[in-house]
């Protein structure tokens, strides 16, 4: 009896004892696991973390070789570029009621013709510091007068118009006069060229104002060899057409001036579209020089509001669609008193020339 009573207590002892231990185990084992789950967690975390950065800075270098290839805002990268509006950035001092402009590609030549003074074309660098002119050859008229200008984009050589003379003379880039230029077919009528453009294939486009009424005004477009392709425009259709600009789908966009309108032509020369003269959204007052870049957006400087006029060309779509204006009446920076031509770089710069401010302004995206 007595070693029953002294070993029966001994049994459930041992037991709670074994009891403890086990949860003591098992505790252990839950906070491992838990722990091996968190560290789990934050590796995952890390390593998102690491290929965000690794995304990001792959992002940055793309972005840095593209703005070193085209020079360009970040806002102009493709997709990103929205129909807004470009701001004032800077004006070129030293032309004398200059009119027309023209720019090569990345914006260090820049041609602004000059009515009056001496009357030669102007040669700037992209700060706007003159580097020489472009003197015209002796000419047994009453003198030179040059309107406007334009660059062949397959040789570099510079058009000028000459509202005197009636003839279109050619420099190199470097601003030797080279030649006049003549077409190897005789024109009908009274040659009077105005307004210059070049198709990327080197294509001449030329406004001709001669003849005694405006029935005859026209556009003529010669191969790069100077042939006489065709004549855009009946007769009667415009009257003074000034700034013209060919677009990257091949169309013709011609400043119609004295009809207030802006008219576009397929290549083969029928008429797709205008913009018409008036004074609701996107109408024209008295339309001079036009432009366009390479994010397809048109420029219009409208001479009698003292602004421009903004549109984008739009694949299948001939009308221009209205972005904006820029530009108000002033002698202030940003201001226009009868702006005339328009000419753009491919580093999203447009040039206007101010002709009663005596400047070119330059604005920018």
């Amino acid at each position: 009896m007595t070693n029953s009573t002294n070993t029966s207590p001994a049994v459930p002892e041992t037991r709670a004892s074994r009891g403890r231990s086990e949860a003591e185990v098992a505790g252990a084992a839950s906070a491992a696991t838990a722990a091996g789950a968190a560290a789990t967690v934050a590796m995952k975390r890390k390593k998102r973390k690491i290929i965000s950065l690794v995304i990001l800075l792959l992002i940055l270098i793309l972005l840095f070789i593209w703005y070193l290839i085209n020079r360009k805002p970040l806002s102009e990268l493709p997709g990103l570029a929205g129909q807004k509006l470009p701001h004032y950035q800077s004006s070129i001092y030293g032309a004398t009621k200059p009119l027309g402009v023209a720019v090569n590609a990345s914006g260090d030549r820049i041609y602004v013709t000059e009515t009056e003074g001496k009357r030669v074309v102007h040669v700037y660098d992209h700060g706007g510091k003159e580097t020489g002119t472009l003197q015209p050859p002796a000419s047994k008229t009453k003198g030179h007068i040059p309107i406007y200008v334009a660059i062949n984009p397959t040789t570099q050589d510079v058009y000028v118009s000459d509202r005197f003379s009636s003839e279109i003379y050619v420099y190199n880039e470097q601003g030797k006069y080279l030649r006049t230029f003549a077409p190897t077919e005789k024109v009908i009528g009274k040659w009077a060229p105005l307004g210059l453009a070049f198709a990327p294939d080197g294509s001449l486009y030329v406004t001709d104002v001669g003849g005694e009424t405006p029935k005859t005004h026209r556009v003529l477009s010669f191969t790069p060899d100077g042939k006489l392709v065709r004549a855009l425009g009946a007769a009667g259709q415009l009257n003074f057409p000034n700034g013209i600009v060919v677009d990257a789908f091949g169309n013709i966009e011609v400043s119609d001036s004295n009809n207030g309108r802006l008219v576009v032509y397929s290549p083969a020369g029928k008429m797709l579209a205008s913009i018409t003269r008036g004074i609701g959204e996107g109408d024209l007052g008295l339309p001079r020089g036009a432009a366009v870049d390479d994010s397809g957006r048109l420029f219009v400087a409208d001479t009698s509001d003292h602004m421009v006029r903004a549109y984008s060309i739009d694949k299948g779509k001939p009308l221009p669609t209205y972005i904006g204006s820029f530009g108000t009446e002033g002698q202030l920076d940003g201001t226009f008193e009868y702006p005339n031509g328009v000419a753009t770089d491919k580093r999203s710069h447009i040039y206007i020339t101010d002709r009663e401010n005596n400047r070119v302004q330059v604005w920018g995206y």
